[in-house]
């Protein structure tokens, strides 16, 4: 699509965000108009949301985007004048222009590659209309005008050395949707060059007062080929003839003259000024930013270290005393600007929120299912870069809770439920960390279910399963390629899904809960952290070498020698404590690097960590103290090692590797299992099967992680 010539990717850039804003506005108000009635309020914010993205496209020469908004306007003005009424086929019809204005954005902004037609949208508006959206024009146009000032502007340009040219476009006598073509033709023509005047103007295409001509007063540099070539690609255009304007040309003097000129301000309704107190940031700048925070906030640590060693050493030293109170307020500083640069990357977690109203409602359309979608915490703030990662993860959710988790209507009225569910998306601050819950109240998970096809999958034996508890058995969903589904769909049933969107929330240190309860429903609860910029974490010594374990799975630490621990085949070692057995893993097993940690007859510091239903205690040389550091990406050359999520340097230039404490405890939580092992079940030793002998906890993730360090 051909877009306006002084249109620049800045404007391109503002209309594309102005765009999705009213759009997603659009999607959900059109959802609420389904779901609560039609209000005079509400179709008045529906139509100026549909006006102002028609002017908008129209400002930028983009003619398909503003005849499908043309076509909708339409229809939504006569719902606001009390026309229609409001039924699920104009509803449908609305929703699919809302897709068809989209995937014209996404075109727009190198998201796809190609515009999609428009005709069927507009055919299944007008049908929704109940009429032919030209029927309603009751006069033709007026005839075209050349006033004083088109004559000066006409002068101007031959004074530049562009040419003028009066076009007339003929459409066809068959053309039905005579509105929508002639909206095209004045967008191209708008598009091509400066458009000094028309007839029908715009107010007379508003009104829907046109015909079968189009005339127009246009400034160009194309030549009289191009302008034909791209009028021509318009639908049902049969003719365009041009006649070049010389400097002879004076205003009329008939009764052609009374019509003024169309106004510039009447197609650009869609600019609407900005506000002076807010200003658009690239969100790249704003990722520079907080890469440039962080790297003050490693030398606001460093330098903080060395002014309390000069401190030390020189007590009465008036420089030393001057450096340390340079170095407090310098610290005061950075922090107040790294708080304001984390601010700035805040966004509401509703900004996610808003965009599964049409996913569930559609979901449950095709499924044949009644769901009513509820949303608490949309104003809870979380950083971008966390926002974009918990997408996907909750798309999964939501698509389960409604194919799996709610019953169709016959099966929850018989059940005594009502045949609407309730699907609950929250969301709400907890110890410093968001929480995202997702809750139905459908059928819950049937664990028994679950063992038959984790059984039949081979994926556990029979015996194993037997001796699992509820909360045991529901994580068997996490389990890859696990599907309870009785046959394959589009939408679910082919064992993909739950494993994934525990793994994409482990990758950000956040972790994911699950309860349930068979005709109650089901709530999973995603625990997540404010920011991926920085964590909060225990910075541990294993042999020589510095790790920092997220806080975020860290539940205590203790220190245990070896006489509190129990030896299983030999070589598993198990740890109890309060009554609750938890596998320990030597972290100098894994990350073997100097002394300590390694000998049995060694007295360690053990870590107790969390993550998922499983519980392990890793075992260090020595801890330090908590510390808040700056997250590092351990870049392109390293790449990616297990056990490993990152790295960040410490005040005193050490660096520090962070641990993925996830794939650590799950490790450590993965056992093969043989069908010939005897299952004595003598230890649950890791909170979610019994001990099978003396290769407990030595399995190939382990082996890969020892490998990777």
């Amino acid at each position: 699509m051909d877009l306006a010539a002084d249109i620049t990717p800045e404007d391109l850039k503002v209309f594309l965000e102005e765009a999705e804003e009213q759009l997603q506005l659009l999607d959900d108000d059109i959802l609420r108009l389904e779901r609560d009635g039609a209000s005079e309020e509400l179709l008045q914010e529906i139509f100026r949301a549909a006006h102002t993205l028609k002017g908008s496209a129209a400002t930028i020469g983009h003619g398909n985007m503003a005849a499908v908004g043309h076509a909708s306007e339409t229809l939504l003005d006569r719902l606001r004048n009390g026309e229609l009424a409001v039924n699920t086929e104009i509803v449908n019809a609305l929703l699919h222009s809302l897709d068809v204005l989209r995937a014209f954005k996404d075109e727009l902004s190198g998201e796809a590659d190609h515009e999609p037609e428009i005709e069927d949208v507009i055919a299944e508006l007008e049908a929704a209309s109940g009429e032919p959206a030209d029927a309603v024009a009751t006069a033709d146009p007026l005839p075209l005008t050349i006033d004083h000032d088109t004559v000066a502007a006409i002068l101007e340009a031959e004074a530049s050395g562009d040419t003028v040219y009066r076009l007339t476009v003929q459409l066809l006598e068959s053309c039905e949707w005579l509105t929508v073509r002639t909206f095209q033709v004045v967008s191209e023509l708008s598009s091509i060059g400066n458009l000094l005047a028309c007839s029908p103007t715009a107010t007379e295409i508003e009104a829907e007062i046109v015909g079968r001509t189009i005339d127009a007063l246009v400034i160009t540099e194309a030549s009289q080929d191009a302008l034909t070539e791209a009028l021509m690609a318009v639908q049902n255009v049969e003719s365009v003839e041009f006649t070049e304007v010389s400097r002879e040309v004076s205003p009329a003097e008939d009764a052609e003259s009374s019509v003024p000129t169309q106004s510039v301000e009447e197609e650009s309704s869609g600019r609407t000024q900005r506000n002076s107190q807010t200003v658009r940031i690239d969100v790249e700048r704003l990722d520079n930013l907080a890469n440039m925070i962080g790297e003050l906030v490693i030398d606001r640590t460093r330098i903080g270290q060395i002014g309390r060693i000069l401190s030390s050493r020189y007590k009465d030293d008036e420089l030393v005393e001057s450096l340390s109170e340079t170095a407090s307020h310098l610290s005061k500083v950075v922090s107040d600007l790294q708080e304001d640069i984390m601010q700035a990357r805040m966004l509401p977690v509703g900004t996610v929120f808003r965009r599964f109203n049409r996913m569930v409602r559609d979901l449950a359309l095709t499924l044949n299912k009644r769901v009513e979608f509820v949303t608490d915490g949309e104003d809870t703030e979380i950083d971008r870069t966390v926002v974009e990662r918990i997408y996907d993860p909750l798309v999964h959710l939501l698509r389960n809770a409604v194919d799996h988790g709610i019953e169709s209507p016959e099966d929850r009225l018989a059940s005594g439920k009502p045949e609407t569910a309730t699907l609950r998306l929250s969301a709400y601050h907890e110890h410093g960390y968001i929480a995202i819950s997702v809750k139905d109240d459908g059928g819950g998970i049937d664990t028994e279910k679950l063992k038959q096809s984790v059984v039949a999958r081979g994926l556990e034996t029979k015996e194993s399963v037997s001796r699992m508890s509820h909360s045991e058995a529901v994580n068997l969903i996490f389990l890859p390629g696990l599907s309870t589904a009785d046959e394959t769909t589009e939408v679910s049933g082919r064992g993909v899904g739950m494993d994934i969107v525990r793994a994409n929330i482990e990758s950000i240190n956040g972790s994911i809960t699950v309860e349930t309860a068979i005709g109650v429903g089901t709530e999973l609860t995603l625990r997540l952290p404010l920011t991926l910029a920085t964590v909060d974490s225990l910075l541990v010594k294993v042999g020589k070498r510095d790790y920092a374990l997220p806080l975020v799975y860290v539940t205590e630490t203790i220190k245990i020698s070896q006489h509190t621990l129990t030896t299983v085949g030999g070589r598993t070692e198990l740890l109890t404590i309060r009554n609750r057995v938890i596998p320990l893993v030597r972290l100098h097993d894994i990350w073997p690097g100097g002394s300590g940690a390694g000998k049995a007859e060694d007295a360690v510091f053990a870590v107790i960590v969390n993550s998922g239903d499983k519980q392990v205690a890793l075992g260090v040389d020595s801890l330090t103290e908590p510390q808040e550091i700056v997250v590092k990406s351990l870049g392109g050359f390293v790449g990616e090692v297990k056990g490993i999520s990152g790295a960040s340097i410490l005040g005193d230039g050490r660096v520090v590797l962070i641990a993925d404490v996830a794939s650590l405890v799950s490790a450590a939580g993965r056992r093969p299992q043989r069908d010939d092992q005897p299952q004595d079940g003598t230890l649950d030793t890791s909170g979610h099967r019994p001990s099978t002998g003396a290769d407990d906890y030595e399995s190939a993730d382990t082996t890969e992680l020892k490998a990777a360090a």
